[in-house]
């Protein structure tokens, strides 16, 4: 054993002395065992606080390895799209469909109503509050009736219904104007199915070019297809002129959209939703993104003029961190993450999905504004309560996973998209004396006008440039290990010198001594 030692120990002793690792030589040549417990010390001290070091170095480069900072130079408002913009008018049902409240009071007195009044009232249930409807309910849960949203053909028939019995008229009943021109409104706004029923939106991708084939809900007449922009392309910078979507050249109130909408004061009612509004409510938000107008809005009053400016949200991500795992960089570069109903991939439409899969799930059918396959059906009158179950149920489950951080079967793992834009308003509103002669902006005005309300808003962009944020690497590979690097050499002097040292005693020197001494240690000693 001793023969075995002594050459080991005359081997390690003698790369301690040529070690460029600090301390080493001062341990081995310390003749005084006092000094040599105070440099061992001092290195078990050195190594634990570079280890401690180290680790916290490494923890950071695994949990946050992608920082958020401000964009070097602003973006011109010319490179992002103008705010898809849609709006929902509060009177769902013209009067001349339904008068809801008058209806409405017969039931609850018990007294009789047309069949047509009836069917009409039961369309209106998924755009109420459930307690107008309880009575209907309660028929439906104890036989087996007619059910308006039974058969294949529900949603079309739901559609036709909405468009039908309409309270705003594009053509009569609406004024625009954009970028300082008056426009066609039907030219401009496109109807669409939300869950606010049926709503128009300026500017946003068709949703043919949005949804896949899989979905098989109604739409109503095509807007214009082929967009020219997407958010991780950004725009065709070889097509300058009449891109889609529309894009503002100039900021400021002169350079706006202005959209007004007039109500038939005989169309007001307020009883069919708990804290009513009357005139319309008013979403913006990504071009490519399906609206749920009932989550996100602002509303515009009755003979209300409200003004929005507005303020890109530009968030862009470098192409280093396109190799990182999308749950380290938290996002998803365009078309890497697929989903079954929708062709292009965002956070809102990625959680509008997940919400109809659950719907589906649990109550066995989608609502009319969910985007659905073949084999699922419309939810009928009497789901309305399972519906309204699978909502609170929905927010609490989800929001319950991710306080506890744990990926479960309602988390559909709807990550934002590496390349993201949204829209931050500053809104004013006040009164709009619209039946006032002096102070219509209504080319045209009558009398007749004078049995409506109006309701406009004005949006416009607040400034002319802005400053974006973008995602880059925090630790690099190679701010990794010049930060590993930096505390090795602070604590104990290592470097790369220091393990090509390592290396060569573990290899070279070996070869070396045996092939010239016989002994992998160097010379014997007698």
């Amino acid at each position: 054993m001793n023969n075995l030692e002594s050459p080991l120990k005359k081997y390690v002793k003698e790369y301690c002395v040529v070690s460029s690792i600090q301390g080493l030589r001062k341990i081995v040549q310390s003749t005084c065992m006092v000094e040599r417990l105070w440099w061992i010390g001092v290195l078990l001290l050195c190594i634990v606080g570079c280890t401690v070091m180290i680790y916290q170095v490494f923890e950071k480069w695994i949990t946050t390895p992608v920082l958020v900072s401000l964009a070097t130079k602003e973006t011109h408002i010319y490179n992002v799209p103008f705010p898809a913009v849609t709006i929902c008018p509060e009177t769902k049902v013209a009067s001349r469909c339904l008068n809801y409240t008058k209806v409405l009071s017969q039931m609850k007195q018990n007294k009789p109503i047309s069949l047509t009044e009836s069917q009409t009232f039961d369309y209106m249930m998924p755009l109420c509050q459930l307690s107008n409807h309880e009575s209907k309910l309660r028929e439906q849960e104890e036989e087996t009736s007619r059910d308006v949203f039974q058969g294949s053909d529900s949603l079309d028939d739901y559609a036709v219904f909405l468009s039908r019995c309409k309270a705003v008229d594009l053509r009569r009943h609406a004024y625009c104007q954009w970028m300082g021109n008056d426009v066609d409104c039907q030219e401009i706004l496109t109807p669409i199915l939300t869950d606010e029923g049926m709503c128009y939106s300026f500017n946003m991708i068709d949703v043919r070019d949005i949804y896949t084939d899989i979905n098989q809900m109604r739409y109503y007449r095509e807007g214009r297809r082929n967009p020219d922009w997407s958010p991780g392309r950004g725009f065709n910078q070889e097509k300058i002129e009449d891109n889609f979507p529309r894009r503002a050249f100039l900021n400021g109130a002169k350079n706006s959209l202005i959209i007004a909408l007039l109500t038939n004061k005989t169309d007001i009612y307020y009883s069919c939703r708990e804290f009513a509004l009357q005139g319309m409510r008013v979403s913006l938000h990504m071009p490519a993104k399906i609206p749920r107008p009932s989550q996100v809005f602002f509303s515009v009053g009755l003979n209300r003029l409200t003004t929005v400016s507005v303020t890109p949200s530009y968030m862009t991500t470098t192409s280093a961190i396109r190799t990182y795992n999308p749950h380290r960089r938290n996002c998803y570069f365009e078309q890497e993450r697929k989903l079954k109903f929708f062709k292009l991939y965002n956070q809102g439409n990625c959680d509008f999905e997940c919400w109809s899969n659950y719907t589906v799930e649990k109550c066995g059918c989608a609502q009319f504004y969910m985007p659905r396959d073949n084999q699922t059906k419309i939810c009928s009158m009497a789901k309305r309560k399972c519906f309204e179950r699978v909502k609170a149920s929905y927010t609490h489950k989800i929001f319950g996973e991710r306080l506890r951080d744990v990926k479960g079967p309602s988390d559909c793992d709807c990550l934002p998209l590496c390349t993201e834009l949204d829209y931050k308003s500053e809104i004013a509103t006040g009164q709009w004396r619209f039946d006032d002669p002096d102070d219509v902006a209504v080319d045209g005005y009558e009398d007749y006008y004078a049995g409506f309300y109006a309701s406009a808003v004005k949006i416009y962009f607040k400034s002319p440039y802005f400053l974006s944020t973008e995602k880059s690497e925090l630790y690099g590979a190679t701010d990794f290990i010049s930060n590993i690097g930096g505390v090795l050499g602070l604590f104990t002097g290592f470097s790369l010198f220091s393990l090509a040292e390592i290396i060569y005693f573990l290899s070279l020197r070996l070869f070396e001594n045996y092939r010239r001494y016989g002994n992998w240690a160097g010379p014997r000693t007698e």
